[in-house]
């Protein structure tokens, strides 16, 4: 039974009205909200009224410090100087000398002493360390083309608890595959996905997504914070818990036959569980990369010492399979990353054969969001999984242990699983096993539906009984060891053969 953790929402407006004051982040560096706690009844009218309404939220205000990153004209500048006031400072940073000196003479002209005009880099705004209250960026990320080193730039310049800003297009997946070198001097859109995985690995922590306080259509606005706690940037501040593979692996690896076509879609340590799965499947296995995730067109996860795996890259969902049926996929990690769930699914359902089945492995969220910020935050919660997995034509067939503290596991199939027939199910074990009974079924009786004996009849298991008292019998005369396993109603009864067992009779009883 999986534990799920009831979802609280906090409010912050006192932190906010205490901050703006201060000139302060009103949040802490570990909050997280799935929405914004006092959304706006009406959208901003100017992109200057836009900029009032994301700072006044985020509680930037009165003697703050704000970078407005690739500030040029100074559009922004100046009412970002009007928001903080004489107090605070406004870095407008440029990259080009000629555009440095512009801005700094019309401060000067404007009498915004708070203004200061700053030469950064490509790859590093040049600012004081620890020194800014919210960088902001404004169709300005598309351009970078060394977007990790600035990352890192802009981590440092702020203060730890202080946020960046990202307004950008397009929202979703990246469709413009051009090397990231040809962004700085053409137009090309980012997509979301890549600004969120890029930001978060460099050591931001995603807040929200912000486009109810933003004028403008078709744009993102992303939140991020530089966490209070983290050192130094480079890693994702938010990671997932440590997997124990061998525990993982045994509740992946199959029942009874091999594996014939397994698919992979994995990210982070998860990848780990690729060998062993290989190692029990009698075909080849197939990767896909998602689009959520790649940040260039050839990218892709390194894969384990000493496997070799083809794979394909989605594209609006579609991973352009071949013809050749699929009968396991794997989700490790990565279900909570889906933008185009539904074609995914649907090509998923297409080449999975009848009795085929699909495992999600992921990281539970501790409260409700959005699909869309679940993708960025690198959570989901499992109802979230079971309704688009219904909807696509599957069916849940299990729900499995936790395999880690922030994981559920999930499994399901393409036919109802009592149309399954016990021959072909790939839940029914046996006849030979390769652990002690006891053993073997405690660790499975979450995805067993039964086990087939050596004379080929079939012991379907009552849900409600499982795993019952194990019984061991003393030694048979040919020598062989004996076990006898109670389980409801149900006996059976295993005989030993070097290290394997095998189910060879069992039994109902009767008032058990």
């Amino acid at each position: 039974m999986l534990r799920r953790t009831p979802s609280s929402l906090a409010s912050c407006l006192v932190a906010a009205a205490l901050a703006l004051a201060m000139g302060t982040p009103a949040r802490g560096a570990d909050d997280v909200p799935s929405k914004p706690d006092n959304a706006p009844t009406t959208k901003p009218g100017s992109r200057a009224e836009s900029l009032r309404a994301v700072l006044s939220h985020l509680g930037v205000g009165e003697g703050s410090a704000v970078a407005d990153i690739g500030a040029g004209s100074g559009k922004d500048t100046w009412v970002f100087a009007e928001i903080v006031g004489p107090a605070g400072t406004v870095f407008a940073n440029e990259i080009v000398d000629g555009k440095v000196k512009s801005l700094k003479k019309e401060a000067e002209k404007r009498k915004l002493a708070q203004v200061r005009a700053v030469l950064g880099r490509g790859d590093d705004p040049c600012l004081p360390a620890s020194s800014v209250d919210l960088a902001f960026l404004h169709y300005v990320y598309h351009h970078i083309a060394k977007p990790r080193e600035m990352l890192r730039g802009m981590w440092k310049s702020l203060k730890p608890g202080g946020y960046l800003v990202i307004v950008d297009k397009q929202r979703g997946t990246l469709r413009d595959w051009v090397p990231r070198e040809v962004r700085a001097s053409k137009h090309h859109w980012i997509a979301e996905t890549t600004v969120t995985r890029e930001a978060r690995e460099e050591g931001f922590t995603f807040v929200e997504c912000a486009e109810e306080r933003w004028h403008a259509k078709d744009v993102f606005v992303l939140v991020f914070q530089r966490p209070k706690k983290l050192e130094s940037p480079g890693r994702d501040p938010d990671p997932f818990l440590p997997l124990s593979v061998e525990r993982p692996a045994s509740a992946l690896l199959p029942l009874a036959r091999p594996y014939e076509r397994p698919v992979f879609v994995a990210l982070g340590q998860s990848r780990e569980l690729i060998p062993p799965i290989l190692k029990r499947s009698s075909g080849p296995g197939l990767e896909i990369v998602l689009e959520e995730w790649a940040t260039q067109k050839e990218e892709r996860p390194p894969l384990p010492a000493d496997v070799s795996l083809p794979s394909v890259l989605t594209s609006s969902g579609d991973p352009g399979l071949d013809p050749e049926p699929i009968d396991v996929v794997f989700f490790l990690d990565t279900y909570h990353l889906l933008f185009h769930s539904k074609t995914l699914l649907s090509k998923l359902h297409e080449k999975l054969s009848a009795n085929g089945c699909i495992y999600v492995l992921d990281r539970e969220a501790s409260k409700p969001a959005s699909r869309r910020e679940g993708s960025h935050r690198k959570t989901i919660r499992p109802e979230a999984v079971e309704t688009e997995m219904a909807e696509a034509g599957f069916h849940l067939w299990f729900r499995g242990p936790r395999l880690a503290p922030d994981r559920f596991l999930l499994v399901f199939g393409k036919t109802q699983p009592e149309k399954v027939s016990p021959a072909a199910d790939p839940f029914f074990g046996g006849p030979t096993i390769d652990r002690p009974p006891g053993e073997w079924l405690k660790e499975n009786d979450w995805r067993l539906r039964g086990l087939k004996a050596t004379d080929g009849r079939f012991a379907r298991f009552a849900r409600e009984a499982k795993s019952g008292d194990v019984q061991i019998s003393p030694a048979s005369s040919d020598g062989r060891d004996a076990c006898q396993i109670t389980m409801g109603n149900l006996v059976l009864s295993f005989q030993k053969a070097g290290d394997a067992y095998s189910l060879n009779d069992y039994r109902f009883v009767s008032g058990q």
